[in-house]
């Protein structure tokens, strides 16, 4: 029996190739330090490791400038100090989307199908995964330390009649103060990611309006604008995101919510230093000299992708969308916020311990 046309490997890698040049902007993962490793597949293990050098290394101390002259030995050599890092990526795969392989479809038919349908929704799929788990990452307790806003009992900053009692400028930038310094060190961006709902709130809130209530252009601020203000007023680069997911289970009735904002008690508002010293780290080799740094790492063995199998016997083609990756902090582990080079506001509030949503 004759196999009527397949879309073969190189049509998908180039309906592929479309769909990133367009649309990986949407994605956070497409902001993220990128570090390249092995996996499974192309080395002997999913596990990476490599050593980062302490922040201190760099850092002037009382005894590391001696007074020396000609004739006397110079000071006595150190070694770096150094830290292990270690991080396993997950292999992971969409389900499959079947396509009958239909008699008296044309090329142009099953390209456009590949275009409109397959690539765009098993990639987004994937791509959707990655920025779920930098989301979780971010309210991590585990990795980064949470803190408060000044709020009264059970407000929170989305909390109209609460505003007198409340600065969030302040509280940010009690915290930034220990982490700022650390953006003077090569390579280390200052950034702050927050999703389109804490955006709206903080917009909002005459501590970055200036006041004025009702329709008054002071009582809101446009995105763009609000954006600009933030970033001037904090000194970071701001990102935000109002991209979707579906978090219900498999067969369970969808469930379509903001990825950074999949409940208000995961709400994002971080900040963090970002290792931006090259556009990737290669860690493939263990000659490499790379160490990423910074509060977050996407370590990609496999870029996201989609795989294809022509099933001869049932007359199908399926096709799965993949990625090796995983969301890695070289710093964090809840040991405040110069050793783990990051933290994240609280997003609901629990008592007086205010969040940027009430409840």
């Amino acid at each position: 029996m004759t196999i009527p046309y397949a879309v073969t490997d190189v049509d998908i890698n180039r309906v592929s190739k479309s769909f990133v040049q367009s649309s990986l902007g949407s994605f956070a993962i497409s902001t993220m330090p990128k570090a390249t490793c092995l996996d499974r597949f192309t080395g002997r293990s999913n596990k990476t490791d490599y050593d980062l050098a302490s922040l201190s290394n760099a850092l002037q101390s009382s005894t590391n400038l001696r007074d020396w002259s000609p004739g006397i030995d110079p000071p006595a050599p150190t070694t770096l100090g150094e830290s292990a890092v270690s991080f396993t990526v997950r292999i992971r795969s969409t389900y499959s989307l079947v396509r009958p392989l239909k008699r008296g479809q044309t090329m142009e038919h099953r390209f456009a199908d590949l275009e409109n349908n397959i690539v765009p929704i098993q990639l987004s799929k994937v791509y959707q995964a990655h920025d779920a788990d930098i989301a979780a990452a971010m309210v991590n307790t585990g990795l980064f330390t949470r803190q408060n806003f000044t709020v009264s009992s059970g407000k929170g900053l989305d909390s109209t009649d609460d505003y007198a009692n409340q600065n969030p400028v302040k509280d940010i930038e009690n915290n930034l103060v220990l982490l700022r310094p650390y953006s003077n060190f090569a390579g280390l961006e200052l950034r702050c990611y927050m999703s389109g709902k804490v955006a709206s709130v903080l917009a909002t809130h005459p501590s970055y309006t200036g006041g004025g209530s009702g329709s008054a252009v002071a009582s809101g601020l446009p995105r763009a604008d609000f954006i600009n203000r933030f970033s001037s007023l904090h000194g970071c680069k701001t990102l935000v995101f109002d991209n979707l997911t579906n978090s219900a289970a498999l067969g369970a009735s969808a469930s379509i919510v903001e990825t950074f904002n999949q409940a208000n008690s995961s709400a994002v508002l971080f900040f963090g230093l970002f290792d931006t010293r090259g556009a990737s780290f290669d860690l493939r080799s263990q000659d490499t000299n790379d160490a990423p740094d910074g509060c977050l790492v996407y370590a990609c063995s496999q870029d996201p992708n989609v795989a294809q199998y022509l099933d001869e016997r049932k007359q199908v083609q399926e096709f799965w969308g993949r990625a090796g990756y995983t969301i890695y902090s070289p710093r964090g582990a809840a040991a405040g916020i110069a050793s783990d080079l990051g933290f994240f506001m609280r997003p609901v509030t629990s008592g007086t311990d205010g969040g940027v949503f009430a409840s």
